[in-house]
């Protein structure tokens, strides 16, 4: 955090290499937009899949918590992009694209079961998940001035979520071997949103945005939430620098195909991006 501040310190004269004048910011005056940078966040990954984690003196959990059970890393990094087309006067079409894949090889201190099958405690076990969420979203702008964008809309998060145990298991006390388990889906989540663009000035900006929804749809029922609140630098007419803190949460009860159970999902952190305009 205090690298990326100093960074955008040294790098404020250089606004002036190359800048016509104006008032406004690029980001408000430009058609498109676009952010490429990586998110490091904190995560809590918790799936029930017909599964369950047997814990001492409580007995079984209806899910398995991913991140405790095989010491996921609490703070994986992630690639992260975004875009944004205005067009039509006040309408904006917006994108976003992140991907957090946890793996790890761990000895389990309790017995976990996923169908029929199950995970002795002793035993040495690989596990793994692999989240790919793609936000789409359709809008329209209400610009109170040059310097201030507020806007609504509607969307949708596409949801590509997969997951896998694998090690020596048992069914019904007898060893069967190594055997893997492995359990996926893949759905789009319908949300509204808002957002709201503040200008300072020709350089600097903060950036507010909201998504939900509480609902059910199809085979599944839950809510999902994805804000971001940052700041952001601009350098010249067409690039930026920008500071974000974004908190994604997923809580849905899934019934579809091989994936029976809940999903549990929370991932904030820092986003470092580089912007661009034009």
């Amino acid at each position: 955090m205090i690298r990326f501040a100093s960074l955008l310190v040294l790098l404020a004269p250089l606004a002036a290499i190359g800048q016509e004048s104006s008032d406004l910011h690029p980001y408000l005056g430009g058609k498109y937009f676009t952010s490429v940078g990586l998110f490091l966040p904190d995560q809590a990954v918790k799936l029930g899949l017909d599964a369950s984690v047997e814990i001492p003196e409580a007995g079984p959990a209806p899910y398995i918590d991913f991140s405790e059970t095989f010491s996921f890393s609490d703070s994986d990094q992630a690639f992260s992009a975004e875009f944004g087309w205005r067009y039509a006067g006040n309408w904006q079409l917006r994108g976003q694209y992140f991907r957090v894949d946890s793996d790890s090889t761990v000895t389990l201190e309790q017995d976990v079961e996923w169908g029929d099958v199950e995970y002795n405690t002793g035993t040495s076990i690989g596990a793994g998940s692999d989240m790919q969420i793609t936000r789409l979203f359709f809008g329209r702008t209400f610009r109170s001035s040059g310097s201030r964008e507020f806007g609504l809309g509607i969307g949708a998060h596409i949801l590509d979520l997969a997951a896998f145990i694998e090690g020596n298991a048992t069914v019904d006390g007898a060893d069967i071997g190594y055997r893997k388990e492995r359990a996926s889906i893949a759905h789009p989540l319908p949300k509204f949103g808002a957002w709201y663009v503040h200008a300072f000035d020709s350089n600097w900006a903060a950036r507010l945005r909201f998504d939900w929804l509480s609902a059910s749809v199809g085979k599944y029922d839950g809510r999902i939430i994805n804000s971001s609140a940052s700041i952001g630098y601009a350098i010249g007419d067409h690039f930026g620098l920008a500071l974000a803190y974004n908190y994604f949460e997923l809580a849905v009860d899934v019934d579809d195909g091989d994936w029976q159970g809940r999903v549990k999902l929370r991932f904030n952190g820092p986003y470092i991006a580089l912007t661009g305009y034009w």
